[in-house]
């Protein structure tokens, strides 16, 4: 089997009982897992505790054809918890699931952002489903996924914020990527580097955090170099992660070889990190 070839029937509908409704994409994912991709995918993805080896075009075109046959019914059964608007204090309401493989998270990342959804669905979708991210992989593919309207950014940001504030790594690094993939705007910039920093000077001591905020930081730099550069110049980050972010911004091919010579003499000297110390 290639890479382009539809791996299962686009046609046939996709059936499941409301009662375990993940019954039916536990087998489907079984029917698709490759132990060949699954042995390359754990060695990207170390301390997730189960892999397939399911491609992720793949688990796209699966979650594609959930969300045309039955999607809101499938999350409904899945959270449920889709009616009530969300808001901080009735977070903790929602059902947490309890998913058996990356794929499966995967899978309803993906269709809690292909569903045809009003906004305030989609939100009590976005925010049942965060606290069940546990790696890099299930954060930024579902952020890269998300489509926010213009008209409700606002009260999407104000949702990360909530997660910035969490105590579990992975939503306060969803945070992260979702503000880097939605609102790396003029108008936010400020705002964006104020989260960055706040995040940074919580110390959380998170690989995947800090990572994720040189990633943002490395971002920033490519659109806004003269702000970044003022940012660089002051900010809450502790060494590791500036210099982290300095070495994103190395890295990219985006930035002339100039610049990244003027990026290097930033570098600050190794010291302890964090509660190292």
């Amino acid at each position: 089997m290639t890479r382009f070839e539809t791996p299962f029937d686009t046609k046939e509908p996709f059936y499941f009982d409301r009662a375990r409704p993940l019954d039916a994409l536990r087998s489907r994912l079984e029917e698709l897992s490759d132990p060949g991709y699954r042995m390359f995918v754990s060695k990207l993805l170390p301390g997730v505790d189960r892999i397939l080896g399911v491609r992720v075009p793949t688990l796209r075109l699966l979650a594609q054809k959930i969300a045309r046959d039955c999607g809101a019914d499938f999350l409904n059964a899945v959270f449920d918890a889709l009616s009530p608007p969300f808001n901080v204090a009735s977070q903790s309401n929602f059902k947490r699931c309890e998913f058996e493989s990356c794929e499966e998270r995967l899978v309803v990342g993906f269709v809690v952002a292909e569903t045809p959804l009003n906004f305030d669905e989609r939100l009590d979708a976005i925010a049942a489903f965060v606290p069940a991210i546990d790696s890099w992989a299930v954060c930024d593919s579902f952020s890269g996924s998300l489509r926010i309207p213009s008209s409700r950014r606002d009260e999407f940001w104000e949702f990360l914020d909530f997660c910035a504030a969490s105590e579990r790594p992975f939503e306060v690094r969803f945070a992260v990527v979702a503000t880097l993939n939605h609102f790396l705007e003029k108008n936010y910039l400020d705002a964006v580097f104020e989260r960055a920093n706040q995040i940074a000077a919580r110390r959380l001591g998170e690989y995947y955090v800090d990572m994720s905020l040189a990633w943002l930081v490395a971002e920033t730099f490519i659109r806004f170099p003269d702000a970044t550069l003022k940012f660089l110049a002051q900010n809450d980050f502790d060494d590791f992660t500036f210099n982290k972010s300095l070495q994103k911004i190395v890295e990219s091919r985006r930035v002339d070889e100039a610049t990244k010579n003027e990026i290097r003499r930033l570098k600050r000297p190794r010291r302890a990190r964090r509660s190292d110390a």
